[in-house]
């Protein structure tokens, strides 16, 4: 087992667990728990990831070395997300071709969320904002997610 594998299959319950408590203002300003269903398999899956929410729309990142965002890639997904302690509904989709929309979903996941920047190998500027040059380099390797909350 690779070592990030072991280190998820530690920390994400607890952490799924504190974000689902009433003590989840220790770490929700900026982490969700997201819940979805493989496309293929039917199996509920559940993870905390790092997010940032512009009013019905709740962004998160991912990698290409990940695969979950693959059950968003053809079409819209129900999914369900845990954001300060309140559970919303909501459609995810995954974008991964370079577009103004991919930019500027990565631009403000990493505005609201600096400290996830340099996952992605992007770095900020002397104004704490992702550089625009780095953010043209990503589709190769960086995957937005957004979600519109359906409630």
């Amino acid at each position: 087992m690779r070592i990030q594998s072991l280190l998820s299959a530690v920390f994400n319950p607890i952490v799924t667990g504190v974000l689902r408590s009433p003590m989840h203002a220790l770490a929700s300003a900026n982490l969700c728990v997201f819940s979805y269903r493989g496309r293929r398999s039917g199996k509920s899956y559940t993870t905390p990831l790092s997010y940032m929410r512009e009013g019905s729309t709740v962004r998160l990142l991912s990698s290409h070395n990940t695969r979950w965002w693959n059950n968003f890639l053809d079409e819209a997904a129900d999914v369900e997300v845990i954001l300060a302690g309140k559970t919303f509904r909501g459609r995810a989709v995954t974008r991964v071709e370079d577009s103004e929309a991919f930019r500027a979903g990565i631009h403000s996941f990493l505005t609201a969320v600096p400290r996830d920047a340099r996952v992605y190998g992007i770095k900020l500027d002397s104004d704490r904002k992702p550089r625009e040059e780095d953010i043209a380099k990503a589709a190769g390797h960086v995957v937005l997610v957004e979600i519109t909350l359906v409630d």
